[in-house]
């Protein structure tokens, strides 16, 4: 296969990938297409004439999935260079080093291919996902978004677990596909994975010796398609886990979860960035909005929650001036006529000297006192902190050249707030923004002691401007509702905001992008701990453990055929 048609192949897979996950065509994605997106870039990796070639492909494939697939950080205030230009083409790097390793497992597995291909890809998406760089968008699971029975896997194995069925579903159905190319007389077997046979006239069937190539960066040898016997059995095998995850899918949703209490609480979509609109706008729209859910005459809800960045000073320093903003319905004075906790988004200064502040949520009780906090563990990189912040040089280029400074400083412990409500006390964990993506962050919440009944983010994605950005969010969030068996509550600026039950199933939500407040019964679950909570991501550790001994196997192979005479 020539070298532009791989190429071709590998860009297609960013593409179909980009159609299976959330987007502003399909708002929940295509899930038939997580199964099959794959397909092309296994072929472009396993047919590639070199290893520097497979790099480049699967660069390119990594620049374009990340750009068509998280496209709306170009919206990230005036830093679209940066923020998708700059992530483009630190994903084409990352991808081309990942590239370079399926190339050579693709090569060297032989019949296990499909096998080395899962463990391969369960373990770079971990890898990619994990740590203060990690960026957990756009993973294999996230396709699946809406076809619950398949998520409820995460109770075990997280979303690693689907990431290894997917990725070998994919492989799977490549090597259905794949045929190879009919021997010409007089010649040896051609390698390469094909996607159809070659026909090759017979006045070009000659007895010339084939040229012998070189086995390195110049030339691979490609693998040779499996016989049929062998599809069959992996096809049967994949048919088998898939079967086995939906059926125990299916068993886990008919199981009743029954609260121990519950929560009453208002939720509000402000719909208002304070980026651009300012401070008293967004807290005014916040205001008018949870009132419309109040009943002074009737029962007042437990706890009534604003978003994400709703405050844009800190409050203990300053409630004598939120005392008396806005204007037209002031913060402290709407607080008490609740008669109910609030929870919102808010800095805190940690130095006035040097301003240097936290990202974090603050829990307020209904006389107006701050009572708990919570500071943002895991930051956005470079936007909400910047690592080597400590050298001048680098604060000098970050200031003038990229036109940002400091940002956050990172919190350092984890809080579980406890929150009074008329049919006792309930914990919850408050993972901020993004932090919901992350199960190693979320799952700090319920280890600690006490443990957390749920989770309740605040999230401000309003800046990004598109319905794929907040749905893309809010699929990466769900599955914490369904790792920990518990209830993730999400209030949000702009959407998704709902409430999700430890199956995953969206029990009450809001529009997109619409000034609204709801008021619902936040379910209590208290049930055991799941395997997931109590062993995190073993599962996609495991495949690491073995793809990584997997390839030091490969290479002192590769290296004692080398040096054999």
């Amino acid at each position: 296969m020539k070298k532009p048609l791989l190429l071709a192949a590998a860009l297609s897979s960013s593409v179909l990938f980009a159609l299976a996950l959330p987007n502003e065509v399909f708002a929940y994605g295509m899930p038939a297409l997580g199964t099959l997106a794959l397909i092309p870039l296994y072929f472009a990796m396993g047919a590639a004439p070199s290893y520097r070639f497979a790099a480049l492909a699967a660069g390119l494939y990594g620049a374009l999935h990340h750009a068509l697939s998280s496209y709306w950080l170009y919206f990230f205030k005036d830093f679209a260079l940066y923020t998708i230009g700059a992530t483009t083409l630190a994903y084409f790097v990352v991808y081309a080093v990942f590239g370079f390793y399926l190339a050579f497992f693709l090569k060297k597995t032989g019949p296990y291919r499909p096998l080395a291909f899962a463990l391969l890809w369960t373990s770079f998406e971990f890898l990619k996902s994990t740590g203060f760089l990690g960026y957990p968008w756009g993973l294999l699971p996230y396709t699946q978004t809406e076809v619950l029975p398949l998520l409820q896997i995460a109770d075990i194995t997280g979303i690693y677990g689907l990431s290894f069925l997917l990725a070998f579903a994919n492989a799977v159905l490549a090597e259905g596909l794949a045929r190879a190319s009919r021997p010409v007389p007089g010649q040896p077997r051609p390698d390469g994975l094909y996607l159809a046979a070659r026909r090759i006239p017979a006045s070009r069937r000659t007895a010339k010796p084939a040229r012998g190539r070189r086995v390195g960066a110049a030339s691979l040898p490609g693998p040779e398609a499996l016989d049929r016997g062998l599809k069959l059995r992996y096809f049967g095998f994949a048919l088998f886990l898939g079967v086995a995850v939906l059926a125990y899918g299916r068993f886990r949703l008919a199981e009743p979860f029954e609260a121990a209490t519950n929560v009453d609480a208002v939720l509000v979509q402000q719909n208002v960035d304070p980026w651009y609109l300012g401070e008293e706008a967004a807290l005014e729209a916040n205001i008018r909005m949870a009132r419309s859910k109040l009943d002074p005459e009737g029962r007042a809800p437990d706890i009534v929650v604003f978003s994400e960045t709703s405050l844009k000073r800190p409050y203990k320093e300053f409630t004598s001036w939120f005392s008396k903003t806005p204007a037209s319905d002031p913060l402290v004075p709407f607080i008490r006529d609740s008669r109910a906790h609030l929870f919102t988004g808010a800095p805190v200064v940690l130095d006035w000297e040097t301003l240097e502040m936290s990202n974090s949520v603050l829990l307020i009780d209904p006389a107006g006192r701050q009572v708990e906090e919570y500071a943002k563990l895991h930051p956005v990189p470079f936007a909400e902190a910047i690592p080597l912040w400590e050298f001048e040089w680098f604060r000098t280029f970050m200031r003038t050249v990229v036109g940002m400074d400091s940002g956050w400083v990172m919190g350092s412990e984890y809080t579980v707030f406890e929150l009074p409500t008329k049919k006792g006390s309930v914990r919850f964990g408050a993972p901020i923004c993004f932090e919901d993506a992350f199960p190693e962050v979320c799952r700090e919440f319920f280890l600690a002691d006490p443990p957390a009944d749920f989770l309740l983010n605040l999230t401000n994605d309003s800046w990004s401007k598109t319905n794929s950005a907040e749905i893309q969010h809010f699929a990466a969030a769900r599955f914490r509702a369904i790792e920990f068996r518990r209830t993730l509550v999400r209030s949000t600026n702009g959407g998704l905001t709902c409430v999700v039950d430890p199956s995953g199933a969206v029990i009450a939500e809001l529009p997109l992008f619409e000034q609204a407040a709801l008021r619902t019964e936040i379910p209590i679950h208290r049930g055991p701990a799941t395997a997931y909570l109590l062993l995190g991501d073993w599962f996609a550790r495991l495949c690491l453990l073995l793809s990584a001994s997997w390839s030091l196997i490969l290479i002192a192979k590769d290296f004692r055929a080398r040096r054999r005479p």
